[in-house]
């Protein structure tokens, strides 16, 4: 149904455009009326019709005066113009504010229907085409997606030589090419379960990605549960510091108090090369996520006050179990990652401060309240004996192990792997029939234009990014991937076992435009859609 506006100062004529012509039948409807463009303006802003019919001389504010306001504030809007003046001048400056038609008056109930549905017709079209480049984005982001990870996971780990980085680049569209660079660790904190879906962090997600597309100094990549990760580009070191302050506005901005967040920002480098270095700090900062509290931003300089000021907080001015903040750890061992462990464990302890690190048997003390803690967490999910034995035998006799401070950070770091390691293991399982359930919801939607990760994540209530990674590890193909292919293989039962258009099949299988569809079909089966239907000719179905 399409929302009709009708501004007219001639009631006699309002009232009869109004009442003579079945709009709902026809699949219009009208959303208000007004006698002049002054009055109609707020109305129109509010109300957001698709189109628009009105005359050109009115009082106060006339229909040209009016059109230009609204092709500024809503440039979708499809304007038609009733007049009874012919003089050319109005014309053409109808055309140049973008009127869809210049009707003259007295015009029958018929005429102004098809001006209205080639009103209709012209929305329609953008609409669809609308809706295929969103789709064809898409599926390029998708397709780049795990590429993208690959590139700045070896970016940061310097695992390629300039050489490979710049063929990389030319792959993926890149262009590293800058005097300084900074890497900014992000994420949008969860309440509860970090593999959950979130609506809210989802649209933050969709926003965020939207708007930095205006931002082209500014690179971003996802990190699956990590969150994300920006490289920033610039001439100099101010104005490095000018966009991270402007995207640091921006993701406040997003978030609009309605979801949390938290950010490690690294030093600035001036090759591309030493970004592993700036990584490395930002990492530090981000890992303060479990100490800090949330919505803010940290840089690396932060790290050594904060570290200080961990210390004053835990305050261990006895060697007592009670003294240490369990909580700390248990967030930790809910939320952490395998990334965060050395910086947790450092800032951990560093929390205790050196005097009372000193002491054995406080380090044996500590040991044990993590091993205590591991334990605790464990049976929270459920863990059978056995597995728990499995991946904590070789802690039995840890509190006679650490003769040293670093004994006793390397023993607390494995202890925190391994139970991470289970966690994520106990995790995947946990979801991994849930993959079922998704690629169930696939094959009985797939003929949906706008069926999409996020959609399909909802379904089963996993967050995009986890669905993404567990899909991923659980068929060995990417979800859009998997998608195209069930889409492709029931064209050709249609092709060959139909005798449908291919602008028809295209459609039953999900893709609003058949050019789209021949494209994706010719590159997935390497031959056209006319061509596989003439190979089949003759073989039975």
């Amino acid at each position: 149904m399409y929302k009709v506006f009708l501004v007219e100062d001639e009631i006699v004529i309002r009232e009869g455009i109004k009442n003579k012509i079945h709009w709902e039948e026809e699949g219009f409807e009208i959303v208000g009326d007004e006698s002049d463009g002054e009055l109609a303006y707020p109305m129109i802003l509010r109300e957001q019709p698709d189109i628009l019919i009105t005359d050109i001389r009115m009082p106060f504010m006339d229909g040209l005066e009016l059109s230009k306001l609204l092709k500024k504030d809503m440039p979708q809007l499809k304007i038609i113009i009733v007049s009874g003046y012919s003089d050319f001048g109005y014309a053409q400056e109808a055309i140049d504010i973008g009127v869809s038609e210049y009707l003259l008056k007295p015009v029958t109930s018929t005429k102004l229907m098809a001006a209205v549905k080639n009103a209709a017709a012209a929305i329609e079209k953008e609409r669809n085409e609308k809706q295929i480049l969103e789709q064809y984005q898409q599926l390029v982001y998708q397709k780049q997606g795990e590429k993208r990870k690959d590139f700045f996971n070896a970016l940061v780990s310097k695992k390629m030589t300039l050489s490979q980085i710049i063929e990389q680049e030319e792959e993926l569209g890149i262009n590293m090419v800058a005097s300084v660079y900074c890497v900014m660790l992000f994420q949008f904190k969860p309440q509860e379960d970090l593999y959950e879906y979130s609506n809210e962090i989802v649209q933050c997600e969709v926003k965020m990605t939207e708007s930095l597309r205006r931002f082209p100094d500014i690179k971003v990549f996802e990190r699956d549960m990590d969150g994300w990760a920006f490289i920033i580009l610039g001439e100099n070191e101010r104005q490095i510091n000018e966009q991270i302050q402007e995207l640091c506005q921006l993701l406040i901005q997003i978030c609009d108090n309605k979801v949390h967040y938290f950010g490690g920002i690294g030093r600035y480098v001036h090759r591309v090369r030493d970004l592993h270095q700036s990584y490395r700090d930002a990492n530090s900062a981000f890992s303060l996520r479990y100490f800090e509290s949330r919505d803010q931003f940290l840089s690396y300089n932060d790290v050594r006050h904060i570290k200080e000021q961990i210390g004053s907080r835990i305050n261990v001015s006895e060697m007592n179990l009670e003294k240490l903040d369990r909580k700390l750890l248990e967030d930790f061992l809910k939320r952490g990652t395998i990334h965060d462990i050395d910086d947790f464990v450092s800032s951990y302890f560093d929390g205790f401060g050196s005097s009372a690190m000193e002491s054995t048997l406080f380090r044996q003390y500590i040991i044990m309240d993590g091993y205590s803690a591991a334990l605790k967490f464990l049976k929270s999910l459920n863990c059978k004996r056995e597995e728990i034995d499995n991946s904590l035998k070789s802690m039995n006799n840890v509190a006679n192990k650490p003769s040293n401070l670093e004994d006793c950070r390397e023993i607390y770091r494995l202890i925190l792997r391994k139970v991470i390691d289970l966690r994520n293991k106990k995790s995947q399982k946990r979801y991994a029939g849930l993959i079922e359930k998704a690629k169930e919801y696939m094959h009985l939607n797939f003929a949906m234009s706008d069926l999409t990760l996020d959609k399909v994540a909802s379904t089963v209530n996993v967050s995009p990014n986890y669905f993404s990674s567990l899909f991923n590890q659980e068929t060995g193909t990417t979800f859009i991937e998997y998608l195209t292919d069930i889409r492709m293989e029931k064209a050709k039962d249609y092709l060959r076992c139909s005798g449908r258009r291919i602008t028809e099949i295209g459609f039953l299988v999900g893709y609003q435009d058949s050019h789209y569809f021949s494209y994706i079909f010719k590159k997935t089966q390497n031959c056209t859609p006319s061509e596989y239907r003439q190979k089949g000719k003759g073989e039975e179905c």
